[in-house]
Parts: structure tokens; sequence; C-alpha cells
């Protein structure tokens, strides 16, 4: 591994800086290539030994791609329980990745907008990240870093499918982009289960961004789309454009609704997560989420002075049970985690 777990945690993602297009509304987006190699099982069915060549072969080639020589390259199988949820709580990797660790690996650039997950659902995943609304700009990245690897390996191919992957859902492109939102307005509007309900029917998955399933925290939902196949990458980013921007339309629109019922209860709302976050000596993870969504809000719509989303993006990561854990330098009990959680909020927001 490049750098130590510690090292790793204690570095923001670029993404994260909130400087890119919608960043009040949309934190970043994501985009997702599977790839597999032809000859060889998928990863859920693959050998040790065929797991340990697979890694050890696409890692050397993934570590040439611009940018990645000098950044992180992570076995996964050698780290401890808690290094590894770091990697989660960064959105570097997934639960799967983090349950069967062995012969899985991850590579990513220093900046980590450009990541490579080895022998997770499928032998190689590709991911760019952008900050704010990207879909062109993060299918472009991908893109560059699936051409750069070519003929690097033969993927596994077909004439009628395209891509053959892991998951049947995948099939095709393999292509997968997903923003992460910030969605307060349609949630206390009552209006977020009927908006999501109609992206569902348009193929698209949504799920909180911090839980399994669809457990929601902080009003931060993931949405990406679910269908690769029978179209290309430029009609899947142009559909995914439309009705994730239709999204971030309602949101605007909710709040606006929000503001002009009630402005006052906003504006207290926004003041006591501000509040809670400068002063507070205990935090949990709920309130946390809770307030730093709040407060976001209340920023957005100019109730609360500081819209400097960075801040906001990076404590949400930073927040959380391993992340506090490594900076600590120990084991933390759920009270040590939340005295340490409410010492950094503090950090941040007591003189605002």
């Amino acid at each position: 591994m490049s750098g130590s777990l510690g090292e790793l945690a204690a570095c923001d993602a670029a993404w994260l800086d909130g400087d890119g297009p919608q960043a009040d509304i949309v934190l970043a987006t994501r985009a997702r290539l599977a790839r597999n190699l032809a000859g060889f099982p998928f990863p859920h069915r693959a050998g040790p030994a065929e797991l340990a060549t697979i890694s050890s072969d696409l890692g050397r080639q993934v570590l040439r791609l611009k940018g990645m020589a000098d950044g992180w390259s992570v076995d996964v199988g050698a780290c401890e329980p808690r290094s590894r949820q770091v990697l989660r709580e960064k959105l570097l990797a997934g639960a799967d990745l983090l349950l069967t660790p062995e012969h899985r690996a991850l590579v990513a650039g220093r900046d980590l907008r450009h990541v490579a997950l080895l022998n997770a659902e499928d032998h190689l995943q590709l991911c760019a990240w952008r900050s704010g609304f990207a879909p062109g700009e993060t299918l472009a990245a991908v893109l560059a870093m699936d051409d750069a690897l070519g003929g690097a390996f033969e993927p596994a191919f077909s004439e009628d499918c395209g891509y053959l992957t892991s998951s049947p859902g995948n099939v095709g492109t393999g292509l997968r982009l997903t923003a992460v939102l910030h969605l307060p307005g349609l949630v206390m509007a009552d209006e977020i289960d009927k908006v999501l309900n109609a992206m569902r029917q348009l193929e698209f998955g949504v799920r909180g961004l911090a839980g399994e399933g669809r457990t929601v925290r902080g009003a931060l939902f993931r949405i990406g789309n679910l269908t690769t196949l029978g179209r290309d990458e430029s009609e899947i980013a142009e559909d995914f454009a439309v009705h994730v921007g239709k999204v971030i339309l309602y949101e605007r629109a909710a709040r606006e609704l929000l503001v002009g019922r009630d402005r006052r209860a906003l504006e207290d709302l926004a003041w006591r997560g501000l509040a809670t976050l400068g002063t507070a000596r205990l935090m949990t993870t709920q309130e946390t989420w809770d307030c730093l969504s709040h407060a976001r809000l209340g920023a957005g719509l100019d109730l609360i002075p500081g819209r400097d989303w960075s801040v906001y993006n990076r404590l949400l990561v930073r927040h959380q049970g391993a992340h506090l854990e490594l900076a600590a330098g120990r084991a933390l009990d759920s009270r040590g985690k939340a005295a340490a959680r409410a010492d950094l909020l503090r950090e941040h927001f007591a003189a605002r």
C-alpha cells in the first residue's frame, strides 16, 4: 500500500470541495464502468488462485494509469476491519468488498477522483468522481481511464450483449452514473416519495447515502441509472442529466415553497442546527446528520451565514466512526465517539 491508512483517512477527496455545478444540492457525481477478463470466472465464483492472479495482473496495469502510481494502493484483505470501514465511509468501497476482502484491492489517485476496485463485484470497476452535478465530465473521465487500459487485457464481451458483468443489470455498457443529492426541501414538503417513486419507474435506483437499503439520514440520497443495455454511454449520460436535473429543479421549487410558507420556522431550524454544531459537547451520529442537513439548507437559502460547501461535505465523511477512531489513534466507545465528534464539529462551527 502507498502511504498508511491513517494518511488515507486524513486525505479529503477533491470532489468534496463543493466547487462543482449545483453544489448546494448535488454533493458529487460518480461514473463507474464494470469490466471483466475473458476466460476467468466472475469474482464470486473464482477461486483464491484466480483472484490473486487477477488482482496482481490488473493491479499492475491500473498503476500505470496517469496519476495512479503516486496515489493509493490498498490490499483490502490485509487491512483490519476498522481500516476497511474507512474506505466505505469515504464512498470508495461498498459493503461487498469489505465483507469478503481477500484478494480484493483498491487503487486510487492521490486526490481520490479516480479509483479502481479489483475483484469487487466484477474483476475491475473504474470510477471517476467530480464535485457537483457533472455527468458529462465524469463520463469523459472514466472513459479516458478505460481507453488508457485498452489492449492491456481482453474483456469479457459479447457482440449481442456488450460487456459481460457479474450483475445482469450492468450488462451492456457496464456504465453506472450516480449523483449524491441533498433533498431536504422535498422531504419537508412531503413530496419526496412522489419524486423518488417516479424516478424508480424511469429505472433509476434510489437509496440513502448512509445506512443500508432505503435508510436515509440527513436528507441525503444516491440516485443512479439501472439500465445499461441497449443504449450507448452518451445516451445513458443524457438521460441521467435530464431526469436527475428535474429532481434538482423540484428540490429548488420545494425550498421556495417552504420559505414562502414559513420563513421563520426554516430560520429557526437552520440556526438551531448551526448552534448545536458549534456548541455541543456530545453529538450522536443521527444528531450530526440532522444538524448538518438543517444548517446546509439554511446556508443554501441565505438564512444563515456561510456557504462553504466543502466544510459540510468533508464533515459528512469525517464525523463517522472509523475516521474518528483513526484520528484518535485508539478504539472509542459510543460516548468517546460522541465526544470526539462534537470536538470535530466545534472546530469548524464555533466561530460562525
